[in-house]
This record gives structure tokens, C-alpha cells and sequence, in this order.
């Protein structure tokens, strides 16, 4: 099956028009002519990724964040990225990336990340005046402590430790505000949409203090929860597989690409 096909069909449901303009989405690498049999799914392309995908035998990787968000000044091999570069053309491993465009996509990102948190009555809550709107609102099954709900969304996204901004952990709350990924500067669209907290990631230090003057709780879990959508992609084009009688195989990336360690 040809790379370009299965990116054709994934973008009827993730079209390049809800992307953020500027954001560098589709393919990175490689010819999108080429046959591809197995794809891996991954949050980040990193150096131990491809070595990942050359051992699982992939074709192609799909990504959710962009391999090539900076371009390259030159390609020596001098520079992880440029090697990392060069050892996906070398094993002819074709890289698309599908970033703000999953992110906005109605069943996308936001959505799953919804989800994970058991939200119900789930809508978008930043209006843009088109179709691509951003992040997702809705409420709990029933109201819990700000407390309570920290540990849920720690065991919701298996992760070891995350920043909460909040004046009272005792507080009820209901109405849930979630945006994956660098958030933090949307906390004013959660508050006037009704969130009683908002979950986002990569919340700068002074945008903290402005958070908790506007007394709205947030709970930071990092940006890696994002790779929620390694297995989510991965069944969808499974899906789309068997249903077009494709013979290609989408694998999850078994590799964690979080930089930070909590000790």
C-alpha cells in the first residue's frame, strides 16, 4: 500500500486545514510513493524511536509532533538530528506527522484525552470562528475535591507526579477544562467557559501567579499525555486496514519520550 493513500484517508478525518497556521504538519521524510507494510505510532521521533522502527521493520513512522519543527541549518552528521535525519533515509523509513490538526479534530486528541478523564457532554470550549476549534469541556459523572481529582488525572495518565496552581484543594468540583499539549495561555477561555479546573501542560511560572489571581484551580500532567494518541492512531488505522483491505499493520511505539523523570 502506498504511504500517500493511508495519509489520504487519515486526513478526512484530521484535515490539514484545522492545523494552527505556520505548524510545520504532513510529511517530514521520505517518499510518500513508497510501499509501506507497518507503521509505527509515536508521540516524538527521537533517535531511539527510529532505531525502534528499523527493528520492528516500519516503512513509515507516524508521529504527533513534527521531526523537522526547526529546520536544519545543514545535514552533518555531527548533529543527533542531522544523524537522526540520515538513518531514516538510509533505512528508507518514510515520517508523517499529524500535530495541531489531530489536536483540533472532532474524535481527535482532545477528545481522547476527555475521555481518560470520564468527561461527559464533551464540547470544544475556544471558539476560533471556524471549524477547527480547540480543547474540549465537560463535566464529571459527579463532583468530586480538587484532591480527589488530581489523583484521578495522575492515574488516568499514568504519570508519576504533576504540577497543581490551586488556592484550595478541598474545593467541589464538576466542569472540567482539558487542552493537550503548551495550554496554559488559553486558561481565560477555560474560566469563561465554566471550568472549575483546567488540565493543561507546560504552564509557565508566571502564568501560574495569573492563574491563581483568577482563582481558576489547573493541574499541570505534563505534555507527554499526548501520547495517548500512539495507540488511538494505531487502532484507527488498523481499523481503516481491514476495512479497505489494506494488508498493512499499524504497531504502537513501546518507547516513553518524556524528558523529565520525577524523583
Amino acid at each position: 500500500m502506498r504511504a500517500q493513500t493511508i495519509v489520504n484517508q487519515f486526513e478526512t478525518f484530521a484535515p490539514q486545514s484545522l492545523a494552527v497556521p505556520g505548524d510545520p504538519i504532513g510529511w517530514q521524510l521520505g517518499d510518500p510513493n513508497q510501499e509501506v507494510n507497518t507503521i509505527l505510532t509515536t508521540l516524538d521521533v527521537r533517535p531511539e524511536v527510529v532505531e525502534e522502527a528499523i527493528a520492528r521493520g516500519a516503512e513509515m513512522i507516524f508521529a504527533h509532533h513534527p521531526a523537522m519543527f526547526r529546520p536544519a541549518k545543514n545535514l552533518v552528521e555531527t548533529n543527533p538530528q542531522n544523524a537522526m535525519y540520515a538513518e531514516l533515509l538510509r533505512h528508507h523509513i518514510a515520517v508523517y506527522a499529524a500535530h495541531t490538526n489531530l489536536d483540533r479534530a472532532q474524535g481527535g486528541m482532545n477528545d481522547w484525552l476527555a475521555s481518560a478523564l470520564g468527561l461527559e457532554h464533551v464540547v470544544p470550549f475556544i471558539e476560533t470562528g471556524d471549524e477547527a476549534q480547540m480543547g474540549r469541556i465537560g463535566q464529571l459523572a459527579k463532583s468530586m475535591s480538587l484532591a480527589d481529582f488530581v489523583a484521578q488525572v495522575k492515574t488516568a495518565f499514568n504519570v508519576a507526579g504533576l504540577r497543581v496552581i490551586a488556592n484550595d484543594l478541598d474545593r467541589s468540583i464538576s466542569r472540567v477544562a482539558i487542552l493537550g499539549g503548551d495550554g496554559g495561555k488559553f486558561y481565560l477561555d477555560a474560566k469563561a467557559a465554566g471550568a472549575d479546573v483546567y488540565v493543561t501542560g507546560d504552564v509557565y511560572y508566571h502564568t501560574g501567579h495569573d492563574m491563581l489571581a483568577a482563582d481558576l484551580p489547573v493541574i499541570d500532567p505534563g505534555h507527554h499525555i499526548e501520547q495517548i494518541m500512539k495507540q488511538k492512531v494505531a487502532d484507527q488505522l488498523n481499523h481503516w486496514s481491514d476495512q479497505n483491505h489494506w494488508h498493512i499493520k499499524a504497531v504502537v511505539s513501546q518507547l516513553s519520550t518524556d524528558p523529565y523523570r520525577f524523583m
